[in-house]
């Protein structure tokens, strides 16, 4: 499917909430963004269920018992459990909506119809940072839910009003918004479908949060905070599961996400702009 550029007649380019609602149109007519979704909601489950339902054990011979539902931090981190794995189905989702133009030849098409790059590249941004919103709207609540059952089923006050738990979830999906316009700077950067997927979530994973454990052993919390996964813990301000990290302010976290955003949206019109699609 293609993008209009103009209606018939006019000789002039479509409005920008036209080329983002073609781009939401484009994604809703594959069967990607469902496959995505459901498995964002079964890691959400997974993650949600098993921290509202170990919260305040001990695992492992010796093992200090981990704060229990009480207590705010760890409610902040069940209740925004689907985030752990959320930002990573966001970011491919990213990848995949400009990676996969390249993949099935889409991608020349479509620029004929919409011959501003930026423009186009505009309206992907807005669409796929509504979209990763819709995605960490849905992964975050369905992993609340749950959390929310369970704490409640061992005999705990579910702390809805506890201290952050509220903001801790709205910002979590924020953030998974955020994550989609970092995969579409990944899929610009690297047109390769798998090989963007493979980076992707390589770096996302693997990568990033080894260097952040790295950084912080050095002694360089100062630096690690300002890596993207940093950042996203940030926002939640949870648990830290035994493990010291220094951490921004979830506004600090915010704003290096978003400027990361920005970073990659600027690279995104860049390259496309001066790339030969051919």
């Amino acid at each position: 499917m293609t993008v209009t550029s103009a209606p018939a007649g006019t000789g002039r380019p479509a409005p920008l909430s036209r080329l983002v609602d073609t781009e939401l149109l484009k994604l809703r007519t594959t069967r990607v963004w469902w496959g995505l979704l459901i498995a964002g909601v079964s890691l959400a489950f997974l993650n949600s269920g098993l921290l509202a339902g170990t919260a305040g054990l001990a695992l492992g011979n010796g093992a200090a018992p981990s704060p229990t539902p009480r207590d705010p931090a760890m409610l902040r981190s069940i209740y925004t459990g689907g985030f752990t794995y959320g930002y990573v189905i966001a970011l491919c989702l990213g990848v995949l909506g400009m990676a996969g133009e390249y993949r099935h030849q889409t991608i020349t098409p479509t620029l004929l119809a919409v011959p501003r790059r930026g423009r186009l590249v505009g309206a992907k941004l807005v669409a796929y940072m509504l979209a990763g919103l819709g995605y960490g709207v849905v992964i975050i609540l369905a992993g609340a839910a749950l959390g929310a059952v369970i704490v409640a089923a061992r005999g705990y006050p579910l702390g809805l009003g506890g201290s952050g738990v509220g903001r801790a979830v709205g910002l979590s999906m924020v953030g998974c918004s955020l994550w989609a316009v970092f995969g579409l700077g990944v899929g610009t950067l690297i047109r390769n479908q798998v090989a963007a997927l493979f980076v992707a979530i390589g770096v996302a994973v693997l990568i990033a949060p080894l260097l952040a454990l790295g950084l912080q052993a050095a002694h360089a919390g100062s630096v690690a905070q300002y890596l993207p996964n940093q950042a996203s813990a940030a926002l939640v301000q949870g648990a830290n599961g035994g493990f010291e990290q220094q951490l921004l302010p979830w506004w600090g976290g915010l704003l290096v996400l978003l400027g990361y955003g920005v970073l990659f949206a600027v690279l995104g019109v860049a390259l496309t702009t001066r790339r030969d699609v051919t």
